[in-house]
């Protein structure tokens, strides 16, 4: 099969002859139709990654991604030509973090396109306890979010747990697909959002806008709003984004870090002084893709046209320098 790989020093389209089948207790194989782009994969192309030891060697990249099934064990319950998208770490169920159920924090996970081949390939193997069924109907260009959305809504979750103010004011740093997907989750519970972009963002935040932000602002615009707010959610993924996102939350708000920046930038001073409470979270768990299956399954009509721009497997060096300098929204490699 062909696939991305990546040696540590270069990206290289080949032919690759290794998959994870002896790696699972249970493997499915699924031939990838769109695989996304993640400023994750970004940070690995680009040496940036914060742990290059955790790395496979030769491994295919990318771990976003929707296909269909080609081959699972007789008694599975999925069957070949059924539409799945899947979650990104296979845990050890055994860890500390495992047993009180932060499977996303197992210090022993198989992470795909990390420490196991990814999707950015003909095909991918998992382990079935990865996989989830999506309508048939649903174009891939919807599917192919589930793992960013999946995130959005463990955020929601783990912000409100139940609880919501009415009068809560609300602010989004950064406008790529997770804060997008955050706009649209919030504008959903009926929150004024107020979304915060560079110069170079007209494209993202007019989507928010069509999203149900209430304005948009840029944060390198001679004038800036300088309002503060009870919730900051921090997707830019940047230093200057994060410094910027602390400096708009009130002293008592909540700042929502989805920031993975690993430039230098806000001190241990700096978030003291705030007064914010900080909550962050790393990847998903099965309950959150569930979720965010539901999400599509039902009212995946309102990801139309986040998914922007679409490459050839061939085309990555294209693909990557558009993604790194931000244009459209997600971009992902199309295997059909």
């Amino acid at each position: 099969m062909k696939a991305l790989s990546y040696d540590g020093q270069q990206v290289v389209y080949q032919d690759v002859g290794h998959s994870d089948t002896d790696v699972y207790p249970r493997p499915v194989k699924i031939k990838i139709q769109l695989a996304g782009i993640c400023s994750t994969d970004l940070k690995i192309v680009d040496g940036k990654y914060y742990n290059k030891a955790l790395l496979r060697p030769n491994g295919v990249l990318g771990h976003e991604g929707c296909g269909h099934i080609v081959q699972s064990a007789p008694d599975s319950p999925f069957k070949e030509g059924d539409h799945v998208v899947f979650e990104t770490v296979f845990p050890c169920q055994e860890c500390d973090s495992c047993v009180q159920g932060l499977t996303n924090y197992c210090r022993n996970w198989l992470h795909i396109g990390i420490n196991s081949n990814g999707t950015f390939s003909e095909y991918l193997t998992v382990d079935e306890s990865m996989v989830h069924k999506i309508g048939d109907d649903i174009p891939p260009q919807i599917s192919v979010l589930a793992e960013p959305l999946s995130i959005a809504l463990n955020s929601m979750a783990s912000i409100f747990d139940g609880r919501r103010d009415e009068e809560m004011t609300v602010a989004v740093v950064g406008p790529g697909i997770l804060g997008l997907l955050h706009t649209l989750l919030l504008a959903e519970n009926d929150f004024s959002v107020d979304v915060y972009g560079l110069g170079s963002d007209d494209h993202r935040l007019e989507k928010a806008l069509g999203l149900g932000a209430n304005r948009v602002f840029k944060t390198d615009a001679t004038s800036v709003f300088e309002q503060q707010y009870d919730l900051v959610i921090d997707s830019s993924d940047t230093s200057s984004g994060a410094v910027f996102a602390l400096s708009r939350c009130k002293p008592g708000g909540h700042l929502r870090v989805l920031n993975l920046s690993t430039e230098k930038g806000i001190s241990s001073s700096d978030v003291v002084k705030s007064g914010c409470h900080i909550s962050t979270s790393k990847g998903i768990h099965h309950s959150h893709m569930v979720t965010a299956c539901n999400y599509i399954d039902t009212r995946g009509h309102k990801l139309s046209g986040l998914t922007t721009h679409l490459f050839t497997p061939d085309e990555y060096q294209q693909a990557f320098s558009f993604a790194r300098n931000k244009h459209g929204v997600k971009s992902a490699f199309n295997f059909n």
